[in-house]
């Protein structure tokens, strides 16, 4: 007789076989070695790791080839519970999901318990919406908080880390995230549990780790005593060996701007997952979950519920890239038990104030500019996109050759960006960029930012080039104005220390791109201006950096303003403003999303491609 068993791995009994003779068998080499750990007389061992969709098919496997073999088969009662537990186990997560997002009322005896727990264990307190995000996420066990930026995502998962701490269930968080998120990660601790629990944080970019090596041996020999262990996406590969065998039952596991790992197929995908399955509590944390198409939480659900996508979730790729209106819906039905959002909204953050918008004219030089442009990238609205923009902040940038591939992160999805522009312009229009000057719109930007300046408002001006930061760095410091610069060549620890001189009054005008400060830095209690002098159509880039100064926190009446540049030109149908023209798809794309959360659904938003021809549509 053959007998599949369980007893925390699953084996098989094979009625005495001798071990050599199972593994020279064809069913053990074309149906199980790929399954197998070892094969002893009378036993076969199979791996660990294995879902239970893989129990299920090795036992069907076995039962075809023992009748085959003339042999009786039957599967232990052990294995059947595990079998139906597993399987029972995602159906009633999808009711309990469900059920804690309607905050229903036979939960409240939980709820007052976990926030009783949570409030005796915090310093600082989450409020009441917070705290059932919190709790959202510690009885799912493992699910996402797609709530928008600067909502208090971190303070509801330190708040569940509070809750499992006092019952024993956690020592540790380990957060894989950004590197920019670090420093608010450590904040956010010491705010929510001074005079509470020390933090005791092992950070593997700190300057005291000089490689890989240094990085694998300290999560080995000094992670064991922290409560906080950062790391971030590039790195996980590489500290693998260090990082896997804390992922224990005492371990909080944190993917933080979850984004970052939406690549089908990709490394940083690869490595989560592996991080990922061991852990007992694990958090997925973004406030753009999908700008593109479904497919971008494929991964996610994966991290997530690796044994139950195929069996629960079932949505093919091909599905997911195009789905039509009923898979949409279906999608979004099986998604919603699995995710709490909450707006900023909600949670009593005051408005900001309504835009404002300095429009300046383009001069002479830069509508002349305007037509040589548009006519010698009229058919690579990227590249248009990007020289306009490089000619609005100084002209001089036009005659340096362009490699769109620089300018990726601009994107939301793969459009292919691979192209060189060399900057072969004739004499005479190489001779109007030279004699241009600054630009119409820089010299604005200026006088803008000394007024707030002057006014002893401290101000964070966003820009897309470095060129563009460290000319307006420069023409400010002429000026008397303290100012400092954050952009990628900026070393973690100088950008940390650039924020506090910041948020301590010794910084007038913080100088800084999305692509590099845009993700989980808190300047909201001393900065509330903000000036956009360049700008993409990225809208996880415009959310995450409105929120710099926009977040959880707020005193009530306190004012937020944004204030954007736009450059009008004169062309032959009348004013057209390429800033205007973005800023006005980013409105409609920030629409979109927030009808899609009051409607409980996933938005989808635009192509690049889309995005490029309604931006250009009325230059012709």
């Amino acid at each position: 007789m053959w007998e599949l068993d369980y007893d925390g791995a699953l084996f098989l009994r094979n009625g005495g076989e001798a071990a050599e003779q199972f593994r020279a068998s064809s069913f053990y080499k074309l149906n199980l070695r790929r399954y197998t750990r070892e094969i002893s007389d009378g036993e076969v061992r199979f791996k660990p790791a294995l879902t239970y969709l893989d129990f299920k098919r090795i036992a069907a496997l076995c039962a075809r080839e023992a009748r085959k073999r003339g042999v009786e088969f039957r599967e232990t009662e052990a294995l059947r519970s595990y079998i139906e537990g597993r399987e029972m186990h995602i159906e009633l997560r999808s009711r309990l999901g469900m059920e804690l997002k309607d905050h229903a009322e036979k939960l409240r005896p939980h709820f007052d318990e976990y926030r009783a727990a949570v409030d005796a264990g915090m310093a600082r307190r989450l409020r009441e919406r917070q705290m059932w995000d919190s709790f959202f996420l510690c009885a799912m066990q493992k699910s996402a908080n797609f709530s928008v930026p600067g909502s208090g995502k971190t303070a509801a998962v330190l708040g569940m880390y509070a809750f499992l701490r006092s019952r024993g269930l956690a020592r540790r968080i380990v957060v894989v995230c950004p590197k920019n998120a670090f420093g608010s990660w450590m904040e956010e601790f010491r705010a929510c549990f001074a005079g509470i629990e020390p933090l005791r944080a092992l950070n593997i970019h700190s300057p005291v780790y000089k490689s890989a090596q240094a990085r694998v041996a300290a999560l080995q020999y000094d992670a064991g005593a922290c409560n906080l262990i950062l790391v971030n996406y590039e790195s996980v590969g590489g500290v693998m060996e260090g990082l896997l065998p804390l992922i224990d039952t005492g371990t909080l596991l944190v993917f933080d701007e979850v984004h970052k790992i939406k690549r089908v197929n990709g490394a940083y995908a690869e490595q989560a997952l592996r991080l990922a399955r061991p852990a007992s509590y694990a958090v997925a944390l973004t406030g753009t979950p999908i700008p593109n198409a479904y497919t971008d939480i494929y991964n996610l659900l994966h991290v997530l519920y690796p044994d139950e996508y195929d069996e629960f979730f079932g949505f093919p790729l091909s599905m997911l890239r195009d789905p039509d209106a009923e898979e949409t819906c279906a999608i979004n039905d099986k998604l919603q038990p699995f995710f709490c959002r909450t707006t900023k909204e909600q949670l009593g953050v005051p408005p900001a104030n309504p835009d404002a918008v300095c429009a300046v004219r383009a001069s002479e030089a830069e509508n002349r500019l305007l037509k040589i442009l548009r006519m010698k990238y009229r058919k690579n609205k990227l590249a248009l996109l990007v020289r306009l923009l490089q000619m609005e902040s100084d002209p001089r940038m036009l005659l340096r050759a362009l490699d769109l591939r620089d300018f990726e992160y601009l994107l939301d999805d793969s459009v292919e960006a691979d192209e060189i522009d060399y900057a072969d312009y004739s004499d005479e229009v190489r001779a109007l960029i030279e004699g241009s000057g600054r630009s119409t719109k820089f010299i604005s930007c200026i006088q803008q930012v000394l007024s707030l300046a002057e006014q002893g408002r401290p101000v964070v001006v966003w820009c897309m080039f470095v060129d563009s930061i460290r000319n307006m760095a420069n023409a400010l410091a002429e000026r008397g104005i303290a100012v400092r610069c954050v952009f990628g060549e900026v070393e973690l620890e100088e950008r940390q220390a650039i924020l506090d001189e910041f948020r301590a009054g010794r910084v007038q005008v913080l100088l800084t791109n999305p692509h590099t400060l845009a993700e989980s830095v808190s300047l909201h209690n001393v900065c509330h201006d903000a000036v956009y002098f360049e700008y993409s159509y990225n809208l996880v880039h415009l959310l995450q950096s409105k929120d710099r100064i926009h977040r959880l926190g707020l005193p009530d009446g306190q004012y937020t303003q944004y204030r954007y540049e736009q450059l009008f030109y004169d062309t032959d149908d009348g004013d057209w403003s390429l800033d205007e023209a973005i800023y006005l798809r980013l409105k409609e794309k920030e629409r979109t999303m927030l009808e899609a959360i009051a409607n409980r659904r996933l938005e989808i938003l635009p192509t690049s491609e889309e995005d490029l021809e309604l931006i250009f549509e009325k230059l012709r």
